[in-house]
């Protein structure tokens, strides 16, 4: 278990920082902050799946590998003016000419679903304004599962839950 336990601890005491090979989007901004607090979420999510991984009765390589992805686990956040059709359209092109999944997201049920994670209600004036409201989504993962970018036209705080008409592009590596 020592092993582990230093490897989470190198994890957490990463700072923010984009991710290697993905450039920002057009006009975009790194959220340290908000890259902080998905960071600091997906930390604690890590820890529970790890101490679930060391009771299982996977064989010991499964175990390893699991460990090695989750300790090179990377989050970055951006935000630009730039609309959505525009940022998807970067990535779409050079330099990653990624094929997105493009879908519509229920902006209260994500706005419910933070909430609930981060252990907090949803305000009766946010339900109000957000009840019914789709926006767009468009996601791409590599074949392996060790990259993934989602590119949202609506940015969910993950500080304070408020919602905003703010492009937003979350990537994920994971150890790859």
């Amino acid at each position: 278990m020592a092993p582990l336990l230093a490897l989470l601890t190198l994890f957490w005491l990463a700072d923010p920082a984009p991710v290697k090979g993905v450039p920002p989007p057009p006009g975009g901004r790194f959220e340290p902050e908000m890259t902080k607090v998905v960071s600091d979420r997906a930390k604690m999510e890590m820890q529970s799946i790890l101490t679930e991984l060391e009771r299982s009765a996977q064989p010991p390589e499964a175990k390893a590998e699991i460990r090695r992805r989750v300790s090179g686990l990377r989050l970055a956040v951006y935000t630009t003016p730039r609309g959505w059709d525009e940022t998807v359209a970067f990535y779409e092109g050079a330099p990653m000419q990624l094929v997105f999944l493009k879908g519509e997201r229920d902006i209260l049920g994500d706005l419910r679903e933070w909430a609930r994670s981060a252990g907090l209600a949803v305000d009766a004036s946010a339900e109000k304004a957000w009840a019914g409201k789709l926006g767009r989504t468009a996601r791409w993962t590599k074949d392996d599962d060790t990259l993934q970018v989602v590119v949202e036209d609506h940015l969910i705080d993950p500080r304070d839950g408020k919602v905003s008409e703010t492009t937003v592009v979350l990537v994920t590596s994971l150890g790859g």
